[in-house]
Order: structure tokens, then sequence, then C-alpha cells
């Protein structure tokens, strides 16, 4: 009869080694769902709370798509010299004295800047016999992050609509 104990305590050991699948698979759960509900907290409803609070505090009653007048610093970079520069936003002039010797070149100008996104017309003319040159715009509207586009020209001219939204 020792035998049968001796056997019947050593299966005993090895189910309280293995663990009791059903157990387990309750205990990984249980961890799981613990780790989920904080989590979703975190990322689902910052999102929605950063969206409704932007929303709110944007644009009272539906006016999103007003745009506010931003004083903006516009630089400009270039390796070789063009022949003139214009930033245009719609038939607005914002580079209007710029001279252009000087790489960086930095200025100051009003900007529209509207939630829905913003279009500035780049146009630049260089020498003839100048290579293919990039021309760096960085505008940088007080109270709102800094937006650096980079537009290549080719045979001496450059001519692009630009996008930005902040």
């Amino acid at each position: 009869m020792t035998e049968v104990d001796g056997s019947a305590r050593l299966l005993d050991l090895l189910q309280i080694m293995r663990g009791f699948p059903p157990l387990q698979i309750f205990l990984l759960g249980l961890a799981f769902g613990l780790l989920a509900v904080p989590l979703y907290q975190l990322t689902g409803q910052s999102q929605s709370m950063s969206g409704d609070a932007t929303t709110d505090e944007a644009a009272p009653a539906g006016s999103s798509s007003k745009p506010d007048k931003v004083e903006t610093l516009i630089r400009l970079r270039y390796a070789h010299q063009p022949k003139s520069v214009s930033l245009k936003q719609g038939d607005r002039e914002l580079l209007k004295v710029a001279d252009l010797a000087a790489s960086p070149l930095e200025i100051s100008a009003d900007l529209m800047v509207s939630k829905d996104g913003n279009e500035l017309t780049l146009q630049a003319t260089w020498p003839m016999g100048t290579p293919d040159t990039a021309l760096t715009l960085e505008i940088e509207p007080d109270g709102l992050d800094a937006r650096t586009e980079t537009r290549w020209s080719a045979d001496a001219a450059l001519d692009e609509i630009l996008t930005l939204t902040w």
C-alpha cells in the first residue's frame, strides 16, 4: 500500500507542478483584462478628448474654417542665389521686400491660418546656367509648430503649390 501512496503522491505533485489548464487560462484572461482596461482608457479616450477639446475651443458654433491672421516668421534657404522669389497666399504676396543676397532670408509677415489647410504658391527663377538646386521654405506662425518644405528647381525655375496644415 505504500507503493500506491507513493505513486499517487507523485501524480499529485506532477499535477500541481503542471498546473490546472482551466485555472491557467482564467488567470491569463484576468491579467489581460486588468491590463486592457487602463490601456483602452489611455489610448481610446485621449483621442476623443483632444479632438473634442480642439473642436470646442478653436471654433464655437461651427466656424472651424474661419482663418486667423497670425504673425509669421518665414525663412528661405538656398544654395544658389535666385533671381526672383515669390510666395503668395491667394493674391497676396508674403515676400514683399526681400533681399535675396543673404541666405537664409528671414521675413516677418501676416499669414491667414486656417484649420482646414493653407495653400501657398512658391515661384522662383535663377539665372540661366544655374544647376538644379533646392529651395527650403520654413514657415513658423506665432504659437504654432514650424513647417518646412524643400522643393527642387528644374531648368532654373520653380513653380509649386504648397499645402500646409496646423
